[in-house]
């Protein structure tokens, strides 16, 4: 979702997702605090360790790390 996007210099990009709540519905703000939790809990601080990135699809979060194993715990919490 183009809003989310931060200015940052990760390589590692990821898309996954939103989370969803109920019968498949997304909310989006759920969907944010939920994933920026996780992000801030397992990777670490937003801008030094992630940061929100492009999906370039409607129903996709974009996520960009500085470490790919950070991008490869990412991609296999929330898929």
């Amino acid at each position: 979702m183009q809003m989310l996007v931060d200015k940052h210099i990760f390589q590692y990009h990821a898309t996954v997702p939103w989370p969803a709540v109920g019968a498949g519905q997304v909310d989006w703000i759920f969907g944010v605090q939920t994933i920026e939790n996780w992000l801030n809990d397992h990777v670490g601080p937003r801008l030094k360790h992630w940061a929100w990135s492009d999906s370039e699809q409607s129903y996709s979060m974009g996520v960009a790390f500085r470490w790919d194993q950070d991008r490869l715990l990412f991609v296999i919490a929330w898929t």
